[in-house]
Formats: structure tokens, sequence, C-alpha cells
């Protein structure tokens, strides 16, 4: 009776290890490991932002959880964001760029963990903005050919010629963005480096987002940049993912919950996001 026991006793123990082993095995394999989702995460909607909800209420702190790539604002609508490479950077409506602190806050903006689905390397002349537009919808066209899905997009290269922009900080009452638009200051920048960080959004997103593609631009020593108007370059890379799944965060405040977000802004939008 008593070497049944023992034996039992001894089966016992090996289980128990052997359980010990896996669980121990399972933790270290995923201590250290940050969990990257595929996904569009989304402060606030351009409605909002186009009636004047201006008003920070995300840190960058939360928004960089959320992804490594992004493009948006900041609090009180001061400067564009470029968030590159786990970076974020304000473009000054002074001309000048500076990377932020991570306890700064957001209005509105989008981020992603960026991952290269397909792309290009190009040595063709894009001459304008809309030849940028052009190619990368000739790449979703190619590859997945859906355009109903959320795309990020990266072009990098040297530019013969960069057009940008930056909105100043605004005071309240705020006025809405498209009064502000009007009055924003602009530069030219000749033979640069740098990054093209892009977002496109499905048409149906209107008044959620901007459909199509909006384009932000960083020179490579991150001393210029903005929301970006026209550019010129001679080849480069592309470099584009595709998302398929979106989460968006709203404010939580009565300025937000008094707003006829749901009317139509287009013409506005076209003239803000336009050159014109």
């Amino acid at each position: 009776m008593q070497h049944a026991h023992s034996s039992s006793t001894r089966r016992l123990a090996t289980i128990v290890l052997i359980i010990l082993v896996i669980v121990f095995s399972s933790c270290s394999s995923t201590t250290g490991i940050k969990e990257e989702s595929d996904s569009l995460y989304q402060v606030s909607m351009l409605n909002a932002l186009m009636l004047g909800d201006y008003d920070g209420f995300v840190t960058l702190r939360e928004l960089s959880t959320k992804g490594n790539l992004g493009i948006g604002t900041f609090d009180g609508l001061d400067g564009e964001m470029i968030f590159l490479d786990g970076v974020m950077y304000k473009a000054l409506h002074t001309g000048a760029v500076e990377q932020q602190p991570m306890d700064e806050t957001t209005p509105f903006a989008v981020a992603t963990y960026f991952t290269r689905d397909f792309g290009l390397e190009s040595t063709a002349l894009f001459k304008d903005i809309e030849a940028f537009k052009e190619q990368l919808d000739v790449l979703v066209e190619s590859n997945s050919a859906d355009f109903n899905c959320f795309y990020a997009a990266t072009i990098t290269g040297t530019f013969s010629m960069v057009h940008v922009r930056s909105v100043p900080p605004q005071e309240k009452p705020y006025k809405v963005l498209s009064q502000i638009a009007a009055t924003q200051p602009e530069y030219i920048y000749e033979d640069i480096e740098g990054t093209i960080v892009a977002f496109r959004s499905p048409e149906y997103v209107d008044k959620i987002n901007l459909p199509g593609w909006h384009l932000h631009f960083i020179s490579e020593d991150k001393s210029k940049g903005g929301h970006l108007l026209d550019a010129t370059m001679q080849g480069g890379t592309f470099a584009l993912d595709e998302i398929r799944e979106f989460e968006m965060v709203l404010p939580d405040r009565e300025s937000f919950a008094s707003m006829a977000v749901a009317t139509d802004l287009q013409a506005q939008t076209v003239k803000v996001e336009g050159k014109e």
C-alpha cells in the first residue's frame, strides 16, 4: 500500500511540474513583447474639428499606445501633427518643427501600427500632389483593389519642391476651421529630403474623416513640415498598409454634445484641405 501511495505521489508531482513548466514557458515567451494591432485609431471626428471643437482630450502618450504612424493636430489647433516611427512632431505655424512631450493633447488625430503590405520603388516624376494620390490609388488597385477599407502610407525620397502650411494656435471663442484655413501661413521648400505620411479613408466615412488621401510632410532632418499642399519628386519609395479595423473615441463634453456634427460640410472641407 505504501509503495502504491509513493508511486501515486511521484506521478502527481510529475504532472504538477509539467504544468508549471508550460505556464512559465508561456509567460516568458510573451514578457516584454508589445502587442500591436493592425487597426486605425481615431480621436474625435472631422466634422467636430470643422465646427471648431479644438480642445484636446487624448494625450499623446495614449495615442502612442495605438500606433507608431499618424497625423492630426494639437490642443487649440496648434500646428500639424506628424507621427513618424513612434515619435510625435509638431509643425508650427512659424515653419519650424518640434518634438512633442507625451502629456500634450490632441482634439483630432489618426494613428496605426504601420506594417508594409505592398509598395513601389519608383524613378518616375511626380509633378504634383494629385500625381502622388493617383500613384497611391494605382497601388491599391493593383494589389487588393479594395477601396472600402482604410490605408496608411509613407512616401520617402528627395523632393524638388514641397509646399506646406500649418495652423497657428487658436483662442476662444473658436472660429470654424474654414475661416482659419484661409489665413494659414504657407511655406515652399526646394531640394529637400523627407517623408510624406498619408492616410486614406473610404467614401462612406464622410463627416467622420476625410474621404480619400490626407497628406502631411516632414523633412529628413525633422526641421520642416506641415499639411501638404503640393510637392514634386523624381523617384522615391512608396509603402502602404491595408487596414481593416477601425476604432474611434469621442469627446465627453457639452460642446461636442451640442454640435450638429451630421451637417454636410463637404464644400468647406474641400476648401480646407486644398490649395484654394
